[in-house]
């Protein structure tokens, strides 16, 4: 039987999508409001104990899905298209975006995009399934193929988001007398998830760790090969600014004595950063 490649089957969606997405301006503006969108420049997050990370996290949660529920519950258009108070799986998302800061499934991309999708699909499939009487009869199916099509979804689209599941399983069980306006639901408690989540997590940590992806996202600076000694084997060169959140510019982390330079387009942990600061101390005592 012949092998198959299969690192061959392998489609990466920002391949296509990076090139189009702008590089955050967040450099820009003012560092007080560049500090809560996540941006630290070349500063490394601080090592926290967990009892500080509970605390936050139970305050954040609470707040987090306090506001989504106080705000359906005060949308007159909510209540006409009979929405819930809070679609349940708000409750999941609020504990990644509250206490897996750093988890990829927390981060913008994943925790909006997985939800709007996810709605979608399980609505779409339960209309199709209302069609005919027979399939109308067996919601477990179609809850079971809302959730497997939202799966797969997700991870060809780099956004995968736990959450997301359940809601598309209640899009086709519960969701049939809110029908597509439970897209809209989702977005807006998404977006009021992620602006509390912006406050709190950014007063002692860093959320989001990336808006769309942890790669570069700034463009290649042209340089005209006569300019640069006549060297026309390259007509681009990686742009070296140091303002970027995230540059083509090779990696480095450089330990001095006493001292840890991390760039910002290099993202590690607190234990991994506790891990490089003892190294640098070991320099100095070593000197």
């Amino acid at each position: 039987m012949p092998d198959i490649d299969l690192a061959r089957w392998h489609v990466d969606i920002d391949t296509y999508l990076n090139p189009i997405i702008p590089s955050p301006p967040w450099r820009w503006l003012p560092r007080p409001i560049s500090h809560f969108l996540g941006y630290r420049g070349d500063k490394p997050p601080k090592v926290l104990g967990n009892l500080v990370i509970a605390f936050w996290s139970l305050l954040g949660v609470f707040c987090g899905v306090l506001v989504v529920a106080e705000v359906s519950m005060h949308v007159p258009a909510f209540q006409h298209h009979n929405a819930p108070i809070i679609v349940a799986s708000f409750g999941a998302a609020a504990v990644l975006e509250f206490s897996a800061v750093e988890s990829p499934f927390a981060q913008p991309r994943n925790a909006v995009l997985s939800q709007v999708m996810a709605s979608a699909i399980g609505i779409g499939i339960g209309k199709l399934f209302a069609l005919n009487a027979h399939a109308h009869s067996l919601p477990q199916i179609g809850g079971a193929l809302a959730c497997a099509i939202t799966t797969a979804v997700m991870v060809l689209t780099k956004t995968v988001h736990p959450p997301a599941g359940a809601t598309a399983l209640l899009a086709v069980t519960e969701g049939g007398k809110i029908g597509w306006f439970l897209v809209l639901i989702m977005f807006l408690g998404c977006v009021m998830m992620q602006a509390v989540a912006l406050l709190i997590n950014n007063i002692q940590r860093r959320f989001p760790v990336y808006w769309w992806t942890p790669e570069s996202l700034s463009r290649p600076k042209l340089v005209d090969p006569e300019i640069a000694g006549g060297k026309k084997e390259s007509s681009w060169t990686p742009s070296s600014s140091s303002d970027d959140d995230v540059t083509n510019v090779p990696a480095q982390i450089v330990l001095q004595e006493g001292k840890v330079s991390v760039p910002d387009n290099v993202l590690i942990t607190a234990e991994e950063m506790a891990m490089l600061e003892k190294i640098s101390e070991r320099i100095r005592y070593s000197e």
